[in-house]
């Protein structure tokens, strides 16, 4: 399964899912709207709700086949309904949990649960899901949530209840350890070329899919001892240019870079100046050769010999890369290369 929430992490679902559908089994969403755009898009592969949907949604989710997470009985005996009067088994997926404290039947309950969502007459219980908590850091946590899981699929089938899919590996744990695989494994940020651990030993070598561009629309030359953006933060200590980029914290690009970053312009790195604008930034390219309106400027990714990683723009503001990436507006066009 390649997980597409959040915008494909931001990377742009739509364009991730057209340019990958060929090669995997199931993409995942976190909500049912999500689910609905990829059919709308003419997603054909199998789709799996993985967190919420609207109780209005379910009809229509039903209808385009998407399979559904259950953790409450309410979900189970809701989408029974709307199935019937569809005249068709809708595909669930159960999910428990095993330590993250989060979505989930609760272990002790596992059993009884499946058993009472089996008896609706028009849901198919397809898998059976859990997620881990530490995957990334901690090999003896992730080892007890695994046995939990490993107790609830044993317990399961000593009663003769045999669930098609059982998942529980992320991209971490499905590197470190092989045993959580089951017969499906979710690769969220892994697909997108992105750690999501620092200790974990892997002979995986990730490399970052997504690029981050603008064109400058100004060069501003400046004197010594000029003030740059709101509030005076930054003042000039030479004479200075001062590019001008359409990119602002409504784009994404966080606040907390003000003063605080760097873009690649002409292959050199080049400081963030100021506050980070609604809609603007500024980049002193004073060290960058003849720079002009409509020359690339380079947020995330590489330029010549240099590289801005979403992890070194995580450090900056005490983030994780996939927050950064996740929060890069919607409407800036994803391009596929």
């Amino acid at each position: 399964m390649v997980v597409v929430k959040a915008n494909a992490y931001g990377h742009g679902a739509l364009a991730v899912t057209a340019s990958i559908e060929s090669t995997v089994d199931f993409f995942g969403t976190a909500y049912g709207d999500e689910a609905l755009a990829l059919r709308e898009f003419g997603i054909k592969k199998p789709i799996l709700v993985l967190n919420y949907y609207d109780a209005g949604q379910i009809a229509s989710l039903v209808a385009k086949n998407i399979s559904l997470v259950v953790y409450d009985i309410w979900q189970a005996k809701a989408i029974s309904k709307a199935a019937k009067k569809q005249k068709k088994k809708a595909r669930v997926h159960v999910k428990v949990g095993t330590g993250l404290s989060r979505l989930g039947v609760l272990a002790r309950d596992a059993t009884g649960f499946v058993k009472e969502v089996r008896s609706l007459p028009h849901v198919q219980v397809e898998g059976l899901f859990s997620h881990f908590a530490a995957s990334e850091d901690d090999p003896e946590y992730t080892k007890t949530q695994l046995r939990h899981f490993k107790d609830i699929v044993a317990d399961l089938e000593n009663q003769g209840l045999k669930i098609p899919l059982k998942h529980i590996a992320c991209t971490a744990s499905a590197l470190a350890f092989p045993e959580s695989h089951f017969d499906m494994a979710r690769i969220g940020i892994g697909i997108y070329g992105m750690k999501s651990y620092k200790s974990l030993k892997t002979k995986i070598n990730l490399k970052p899919v997504l690029g981050w561009k603008a064109k400058i629309l100004a060069v501003r030359e400046l004197p010594k001892g000029a003030f740059v953006g709101y509030g005076r933060t930054y003042q000039t200590t030479r004479a200075t240019k001062l590019a001008i980029l359409p990119v602002g914290y409504y784009e994404g690009y966080d606040r907390g870079f003000s003063n605080n970053s760097t873009v690649l312009v002409g292959g050199q790195r080049c400081p963030v100046r100021g506050r980070i604008y609604m809609n603007l930034m500024s980049v002193d390219v004073t060290e960058a050769n003849n720079v002009k309106a409509g020359d690339e400027a380079v947020l995330m990714g590489k330029q010549g010999k240099e590289e801005i990683t979403a992890d070194e723009l995580g450090k900056k503001i005490g983030t994780i890369n996939y927050e950064i990436t996740t929060r890069i507006n919607p409407i800036i066009p994803r391009i596929i290369i």
